[in-house]
């Protein structure tokens, strides 16, 4: 049993590399190999590993691609994979797959975010019916509303007209994987809302009430954002400061509802029904019920708080672990530690296959292991007898006992999860053991109970709810207020200073497990010298590798930063971005969650260059964000008297803008940087583009920005007059995302390029690139990428040869970097 349950969990954790899910003969061979093993008595345990791969994809296929009962069976699951990748939608048999090409789809929702003025244009919800037909297997869908005509609520049916499009988010390197994040939350489509047609149920759920009260009466308390947060896990009411200052002091675990949440809530609600049934009944009455009775009202308590928090996917696979861990402790049998540890984890990938993809499951499986390994040694502990004791001695020890399991909880979980919080936000506070010793403590005993003790009374005494939440915001306030301070201990780290580390760990810890091994066996001195010359070995080839790359290629990497632009060049350690993409606020910019990640998870702190080729948002929209984080030697735009303006207005104190103006020439690294356009500033801001060719003297690249038609043929026919060939380039950034206003023939033949990128949005609304622009290049065999299609794009150029690597197709080739609809 333990071998079978260990090879299925293998099998669903190699499931975040597959290229692709089991087509049909994927599923008729898994099932042709179980059958095998059946039939091999000495093998039959490996039936597992076919069978979980089976199970999953199927898990997949049923929760995305949606439909009724009569159309969800294995052969139109199987049917629905082979028409989908083939793509001919109209006959598919999978209903929500169809519409996609339909410009308008009536749906039935039942609205499942809790809904406030901030985010009611985005809310989740879950199809009932499609286009007038019951959907009983169909996915959660993430809807869009521009300027909503009402405030619907969670817990409320309602039909609206749609157009339908499946998720297709951002892909690029070291940025936050939305794509991947929503699957894992069981979002498989966006539907941008045209109209508003009916309210088929309009009573509100018992947590949206509660919900509704509780903004009420917080409106005028400064935390309140924080408050909601850790009672309905809502994070939108919360500003961008504050998120930046909890995630910098290490504590965003104790405002995600979540595993930690869970284990701390029952241990609070243990301690306290623990008491007062010692003091209410003792022992000697209750008897073998003791034990478990407190268990089991610290569950039930956990289970309240999650109907609150909206039983979110993280918060049931907490719940369904917790429940084990009760269901085993409450038994009194003897099983071990790492035994139940690892069935929780199996039986949580069995209740929901897709949580392999969060790395809140990781999060919550680390930090709920922690919270029972913490019970067991309480456990262990609890049978020390203190009645001959002197009440003062009794509370020393209770304190001195208390005092040191916290230290060993808070110590424990901060081990165990530094390795995953420096894979999945490469960053780490030197601080956060500190702040979480004290941070840890006053929001499990005071500050969660007193928000969720407040939240619940207002209903029934209101002022006293009110005077609980205020007592819970002042604390908050309090303590954010001194802890901010510590937001200098939060470092980012590279991608080779974190494998580092983490290679650094695990050689320390496989000494640690030879020389225990020692103990029991005879392991001769060179083996351990072996071992030790290997990982410095490693190590060397490492660095070699790393600073032979940065020495002799240099790239050029193209952002998948939607409808935008966003393109990096490095040489020789030198570095020039172009461009910055959008932005759709004044407090998020798509560079901070796209180029900044990549730039810190390469080490990159300081741009030689940034050039932004004229003042359109789509360019220009991350240039502050940039200029906070980032040392800027040389800024150049194509719109300097406009940019500098707009720098005032903002407020910023970077430096000034220079002019782009052709004539000027560069060196990055050894490649040398000649501006072409523009001449003069126009009234047209995409004319004022600024044009670059950047050459290594055999292989360049041309940065066209967003110039029209009548700049191509300028620049065209001054390259023929200088018989020069500054416009030839191996690399076209394509004019204007492939407008049909760009990239005329002459200008193409000019430049000649082996490869062009379009950087356009999904599903754009302005249908770039346009399809007489990509026949024009098809015509002249011109290699064509579009980042929508193929996520983040790097060029890699050395000795004369230019090799492409595409996120979804090479560097991050996995199944859910597609949609299944593709």
């Amino acid at each position: 049993m333990h071998i079978t349950i260990w090879l299925s969990i293998a099998t669903f954790v190699t499931t975040l590399y597959w290229p692709q899910l089991l087509n049909t003969n994927g599923m008729l061979s898994c099932a042709l190999v179980i059958f095998i093993f059946l039939c091999w008595p000495r093998w039959r345990y490996l039936t597992v590993i076919p069978l979980t791969a089976l199970y999953f994809s199927s898990f997949v296929y049923m929760t995305f691609l949606g439909g009724s009962v009569a159309l969800v069976n294995p052969n139109s699951i199987a049917q629905n994979k082979y028409l989908l990748n083939n793509n001919n939608h109209k006959s598919s048999v999978n209903f929500i797959s169809d519409a996609l090409d339909v410009q308008d789809n009536n749906i039935t929702v039942h609205i499942k975010s809790l809904i406030n003025t901030k985010n009611s244009g985005y809310f989740i919800a879950r199809i009932t019916a499609f286009n007038d037909q019951a959907c009983h297997y169909c996915p959660l869908i993430e809807m869009r509303w521009f300027r909503p005509s009402l405030q619907v609520q969670a817990g409320q049916t309602h039909q609206f007209k749609v157009k339908l499009k499946a998720l297709q988010g951002n892909a690029n390197p070291s940025g936050f994987d939305r794509q991947k994040w929503r699957y894992s939350q069981h979002i498989a489509y966006i539907a941008n809302i045209k109209q508003h047609l009916n309210v088929l149920d309009s009573q509100i759920s018992s947590r949206a009430q509660l919900y509704q009260k509780v903004l009420q009466v917080t409106d005028s308390m400064s935390q309140q954002g924080a408050l909601i947060a850790l009672i309905f896990a809502d994070k939108s009411l919360m500003s961008v400061t504050d998120k930046n200052t909890i995630k910098e002091l290490g504590i965003a675990h104790l405002f995600a509802i979540s595993g930690l949440h869970i284990g701390l809530l029952f241990i609070f609600s243990f301690v306290i029904f623990n008491s007062l049934l010692k003091r209410v009944l003792p022992g000697r009455l209750l008897g073998w019920c003791s034990w478990r009775l407190v268990n089991g009202l610290g569950f039930f308590v956990c289970v309240g708080y999650g109907y609150i928090s909206g039983f979110s996917l993280p918060t049931q696979r907490a719940l369904l672990m917790l429940f084990l861990g009760v269901l085993m402790l409450s038994s009194k049998r003897k099983v071990s530690l790492l035994d139940l540890l690892v069935l929780c984890f199996w039986l949580m990938l069995l209740f929901d296959p897709l949580a392999i993809l969060s790395s809140s499951l990781w999060l919550s499986f680390v930090a709920m292991s922690s919270i029972l390994i913490f019970m067991w040694i309480m456990h262990r502990t609890d049978k020390v007898n203190t009645q001959e004791l002197p009440w003062w001695k009794i509370l020393l020890q209770n304190t001195t006992t208390f005092v040191k399991s916290l230290i060993l909880l808070q110590l424990v979980l901060t081990l165990f999860m530094l390795p995953i919080q420096l894979v999945n936000f490469s960053a780490i506070s030197f601080f956060s053991l500190v702040i979480n010793l004290i941070a840890i403590p006053l929001f499990s005993w005071f500050i969660i109970p007193l928000t969720l003790l407040g939240s619940l009374i207002l209903v029934v005494i209101e002022p006293v709810g009110v005077l609980l939440l205020q007592f819970s915001n002042y604390l908050l306030d309090t303590f954010l207020h001194y802890a901010s301070g510590f937001t200098v201990g939060y470092v980012s780290l590279s991608d080779l200073t974190i494998s580092l580390i983490l290679s650094t760990a695990l050689f320390i810890l496989l000494l640690l497990f030879l020389f225990l091994l020692t103990r029991f066996f005879i392991l001769k001195k060179i083996a351990l010298n072996i071992i030790v010359v290997t990982f410095i070995s490693f190590i060397i080839l490492r660095m070699t590798e790393f600073i032979w790359d940065e020495n002799n290629t240099w790239q050029v990497e193209v952002f998948d930063v939607g409808q935008g632009l966003a393109v990096l060049v490095k040489s020789e350690g030198e570095v020039l971005l172009y461009d910055t993409g959008p932005s759709y606020s004044s407090h998020y910019a798509v560079a901070d969650s796209t180029i900044l990640p990549y730039l810190n998870a390469r080490g990159i702190a300081e741009l030689d260059y940034l050039f932004v080729s004229h003042s359109d948002n789509d360019h220009a929209g991350g240039v502050f964000a940039i200029q906070d984080k980032l040392t800027i030697k040389n800024t150049y735009v194509g719109e300097a008297a406009l940019m500098n303006s707009e720098q005032r207005e903002n407020g910023s104190t970077s430096r000034k803008f220079k002019q782009c103006l052709a004539g000027q020439s560069f060196n990055l690294g050894k490649l040398t940087l000649k501006v072409l356009s523009p001449s003069k500033i126009g009234k047209n801001n995409n004319n004022n583009s600024c044009v670059i060719n950047i050459s290594d003297g055999y292989n360049s690249v041309l940065l066209t920005g967003d110039i029209s038609k009548a700049v191509e043929q300028r620049l065209v026919s001054k390259n023929e007059a200088s018989k020069k060939s500054n416009l030839k380039a191996d690399i076209l950034i394509a004019p204007h995302h492939g407008s049909k206003t760009s990239s005329s023939l002459a200008f193409i033949k000019q430049v000649q390029p082996k490869w062009v990128v379009f950087s356009a949005g999904y599903k754009n609304r302005w249908h770039f690139p346009i399809l007489s622009v990509v026949e024009r290049y098809q015509l002249l065999n011109v290699g064509q990428l579009t980042t929508a299609n193929t996520g983040f794009i790097r060029f890699n150029v050395e000795n004369q040869h230019i090799d492409v690597k595409t996120y979804r197709e090479d560097l991050a080739a996995y199944w859910y970097h597609r949609h299944l609809a593709f």
